[in-house]
């Protein structure tokens, strides 16, 4: 298989797999939209995280990132503790499903200009989240066991069939 191949064959799971979230609840940081956006810094800071799930109702309602943060706050001189994020955020959220394509993931990414792409089940609930680190770390990992089994191979330790 290439690594092209390889690329296209990985999903959202193997990235949650890797990251160590698939068989626990994703654990994913979550803001009301009348939160502050000093309190939403102040959570992503504590868990060391770019960006918090703005959710109403159970419902995926906007996005806050550090680039939110910076462009909509500290660039026109607004008051973290006085502007409810729900005026900041990315309204239009993009998400992943736990099948979908890491390719198709990275593409969408990409093309939003986004670091971040939340994962819902089939019913649309917030699941997990992953991010442009993830996958760059899901496809190092790939990468990484590609080149042990050449090694294997070619040092004749590769399995016989």
């Amino acid at each position: 298989m290439t690594d092209h191949e390889e690329l296209v064959d990985t999903r959202v799971r193997d990235v949650l797999r890797t990251k160590g979230t698939l068989k626990k609840k994703g654990d994913v940081l979550t803001a009301a939209p009348s939160d502050t956006v000093y309190d939403c810094i102040d959570a992503m800071v504590d868990r060391d995280i770019g960006s918090i799930v703005v959710m109403s109702d159970d419902e995926i309602v906007g996005i806050f990132t550090e680039r939110d943060y910076m462009r909509d706050i500290a660039l026109k001189g607004r008051s973290s503790p006085e502007t409810k994020v729900q005026e900041v955020m990315t309204s239009e959220v993009a998400t992943a499903r736990i099948d979908d394509q890491l390719q198709e993931c990275l593409d969408r990414m990409t093309d939003l200009k986004c670091r971040h792409l939340p994962v819902v089940n089939e019913e649309g609930d917030l699941t997990d989240i992953i991010s442009m680190r993830d996958c760059a770390e899901q496809i190092a990992e790939s990468a990484q066991s590609g080149a042990m089994q050449l090694v294997n191979y070619v040092t004749g330790q590769y399995p016989k069939m």
